[in-house]
């Protein structure tokens, strides 16, 4: 990673536990330990703050470039008609990939370009031309994230907090470059009406990830389409008890 950027940002979700700050203090002395959030979007917006230069390469602590990556996103970011570049980010069982050009990931971006709220799955917003390139963002989880197991364990987790965050005073959200005074309308809607969007959400959620080339992997893109989509329900059933419990 050394050899591919200028800066590296660390920012560790609450108190560590493990010796991961060690590990990080080898490549990098901007290291940041912020409130405990559980999800971190929620992070991004400072995280983009502290960055120093033009572009932004974001991941996450478990995903990787390849060895070879350096000289090819170099060489892309002098490219002046493109402001943000989504990476191939391929569905991995615990042994292998089992998709193949599906789905990508907005992870490479010209700071001056984006704007971002820090809610959990935010994609930064891009105020210019984005393209696909088919360069491997590698994600390699322990456990299989498309299963019952998986949803039940970590997804329910993530719609309840995601939900929480929706529920706050928008005054409240970080933000990066946004010029919003309230709520985005989806999201002003969903808050409102979190029942009656269910149906609606289902089947948007479903479509957006097939069309997007999902239908080219097979049965593997239908199945974490369909949990995206169970995914978007629970956030909203989980919005409607908490606008139940405040009332």
């Amino acid at each position: 990673m050394t050899d591919i950027v200028d800066e590296i940002v660390v920012i560790h979700d609450g108190e560590c536990q493990d010796k991961s700050l060690e590990i990080a203090r080898e490549y990098t002395d901007r290291i940041y330990v912020v409130e405990y959030a559980g999800e971190a979007e929620i992070h991004r917006p400072f995280s983009f703050e502290m960055a120093k230069n033009e572009w932004i390469l974001q991941i996450d602590a478990d995903e990787f470039l390849p060895e070879d990556a350096g000289d090819y996103i170099k060489n892309i970011i002098r490219n002046k008609n493109v402001d943000a570049y989504e990476f191939l980010w391929p569905i991995w069982n615990g042994k292998k990939y089992i998709s193949r050009n599906w789905p990508h990931k907005r992870c490479l971006f010209r700071k001056n370009k984006i704007s971002f709220l820090g809610i959990p799955h935010y994609i930064a917003e891009v105020s210019g031309n984005i393209k696909k390139i088919d360069l491997i963002l590698e994600h390699r989880p322990e456990s299989i994230n498309y299963n019952w197991q998986s949803f039940n364990d970590k997804w329910i987790k993530w719609a309840k907090i995601q939900a929480n965050v929706y529920s706050k005073k928008f005054s409240t959200i970080k933000k990066f470059n946004y010029t919003g005074v309230d709520w985005p309308k989806k999201i002003m809607l969903r808050r409102r009406f979190p029942l009656l969007l269910i149906p609606l959400e289902f089947i948007v959620t479903l479509y957006k990830n097939l069309s997007n080339g999902g239908w080219r992997s097979g049965w593997v893109s239908y199945r974490y389409s369909f949990l995206c989509g169970l995914y978007r329900i629970m956030i909203n059933y989980y919005i409607f008890l908490n606008k139940k419990n405040d009332n």
